[in-house]
């Protein structure tokens, strides 16, 4: 009679699959990105430049959702 021993096959990690742009984009559109900015400039208590920036990369439905909640918060 023999024994045999149960072969022991190595253990690979799985890499996730790699993104490629379409799918970067894809998140963003179905996320939303919002860039928020505000910038003031003064000398001696002068204001000088103001700049009030706001960006949103978003898919139209994300932006309306994101337009109602800035509503929202701006109501409040």
């Amino acid at each position: 009679m023999s024994v045999t021993q149960p072969q022991e096959h190595p253990i690979y990690l799985e890499r996730p699959p790699s993104a490629d742009l379409r799918d970067a984009i894809e998140a963003i559109l179905d996320k939303g990105m919002v860039i928020d900015g505000y910038v003031r400039v003064s000398l001696v208590g002068l204001e000088i430049l103001t700049v009030d920036l706001r960006a949103v990369i978003a898919s139209v439905d994300t932006y309306l959702k994101f337009a109602e909640a800035m509503e929202r918060c701006t109501q409040d």
